[in-house]
């Protein structure tokens, strides 16, 4: 059986667009990547990840061709994606009125990585700090 490690848009983010993490960010998928864990996430993340990007590119943070090219980079991580059944979506209702949140995103990525009875890595602060479970992990530096 494959062990599988849930990242979200935030962690994904860092990975492929140049800066100061960037560097810790890779060592930690390389390391994943040595384990034999496959790299999995919502169908919602290349979503999330490619509004990212345009974000960066339209307040002028990168160039077209430099959010083009963190595009292609964050593909071929090779991210399994899961679509949402209805499973799933029951999940993503009950984590987003656990954690109090009125939209859904980040409850899809708690959902998959309890269906998966994986761990979360996540660069967003806040979703470490409210999903308050030790399989949600802080992907940043310490």
């Amino acid at each position: 059986m494959t062990k599988s490690v849930v990242i979200d848009a935030s962690l994904a983010f860092r990975l492929v667009v140049p800066g100061t993490q960037q560097a810790h960010f890779r060592a930690l998928v390389a390391q994943w990547d040595e384990s034999g864990y496959a790299l999995c996430a919502p169908a919602l993340w290349l979503y999330e990840i490619t509004s990212a990007l345009c974000k960066t590119i339209h307040f002028g943070e990168l160039t077209p061709e430099e959010g083009q090219h963190a595009l292609s980079l964050s593909q071929r991580l090779g991210v399994q994606l899961f679509a949402p059944d209805e499973a799933q979506a029951h999940l993503a209702v009950a984590w987003t009125l656990r954690l109090k949140r009125a939209a859904a995103y980040d409850s899809f990525y708690l959902a998959l990585a309890e269906t998966l009875r994986a761990e979360l890595w996540t660069a967003d602060k806040r979703l470490h700090a409210t999903a308050d479970r030790p399989w949600v992990r802080w992907a940043g530096p310490s």
